[in-house]
C-alpha cells in the first residue's frame, strides 16, 4: 500500500506543478493582454482561456490542497476533542468528502465525453473543442478523489501525512 500512498503523492505533486504553471500562464496571458490594450488592440482569446485556465488551476489544486492539509476542514472543531475522536471526525469527513467528490468526477466524465462525441466546440471566434478545457477539470478531480482516498487510508491506518512527515513538530490529529 505504501507504493500506492507514494504514487498517489507523486501524481498530486503534478498536479500541483501543473497547476503553478497554469497560474504562470494565466498571469501572462493577462499581461499580455494589458499591454495589448494599452497599443489599442485585444486578443480574442485571452478571456476564454483564462477562464478555462482558472477552472483547471481550481480542480488541480484541490487534491494536493487535501495532501498538504491546507484545504479548509474541520479544523476549528477537532482543535478541541481528544486526538482518537478527532480522528474519527476527520475519517468520517474524509468518507463523506470521497462520496461527494465520486459524484463530480462521475459528472464531469460524462461531461467530458458528452462534449467529446458530439464535438462541441466554444461559441467564441477560437472555436475550441470544449472536451479539452473539460479534461483538465476532471483530471483535477479525479486528483483531488485519489488524494481523498489516500487522506482517508492513511487517518485509519495511524499513518502521517506525507506533509506530516516534513514537520516533525506538527500534531498528527
Amino acid at each position: 500500500m505504501t507504493r500506492v500512498l507514494s504514487l498517489i503523492d507523486s501524481l498530486s505533486r503534478f498536479a500541483e506543478t501543473t497547476a503553478v504553471l497554469l497560474i504562470f500562464g494565466y498571469c501572462g496571458l493577462m499581461l499580455a493582454e494589458v499591454f495589448a490594450r494599452s497599443q489599442a488592440m485585444s486578443f480574442s482569446f485571452s478571456w476564454e482561456y483564462s477562464q478555462y485556465a482558472m477552472a483547471a488551476i481550481f480542480a488541480l489544486a484541490s487534491g494536493p490542497a487535501i495532501r498538504t492539509g491546507v484545504h479548509v476542514r474541520i479544523g476549528a472543531l477537532s482543535e478541541h476533542l481528544p486526538v482518537t475522536a478527532a480522528r474519527w471526525l476527520d475519517i468520517v469527513a474524509s468518507l463523506l468528502a470521497l462520496c461527494i467528490v465520486s459524484l463530480i468526477v462521475w459528472a464531469m466524465w460524462e461531461k467530458v465525453g458528452r462534449s467529446f462525441d458530439r464535438n462541441i466546440l466554444a461559441t467564441t471566434v477560437t472555436k475550441t473543442p470544449l472536451w479539452i478545457p473539460q479534461l483538465f477539470v476532471l483530471w483535477g478531480f479525479a486528483q483531488l478523489w485519489l488524494d481523498c482516498a489516500a487522506r482517508l487510508y492513511r487517518r485509519y491506518a495511524h499513518m502521517p501525512y506525507e506533509w506530516r512527515e516534513l514537520d516533525s513538530d506538527a500534531r498528527d490529529v
